[in-house]
């Protein structure tokens, strides 16, 4: 989730080689800002989050 209230959104998560972590929406996402949380959940478990450093890549919004 990138916010609160947000339905749940399917997401592909990636590591690079140099330790940054990638996340890829399976549908478009309107308004992902950096400097913004993103949430990962596994049903209702919180497995992970981070600060959004920028939404350059493909299938992302801001």
């Amino acid at each position: 989730k990138t916010r609160y209230r947000q339905p749940d959104q399917a997401c592909l998560i990636t590591q690079d080689d140099d330790g940054k972590i990638n996340v890829e929406f399976e549908q478009q996402q309107r308004a992902v800002t950096p400097g913004q949380s993103v949430v990962f959940y596994l049903d209702d478990d919180c497995i992970g989050g981070g600060i959004i450093v920028s939404t350059d890549a493909p299938g992302i919004h801001p």
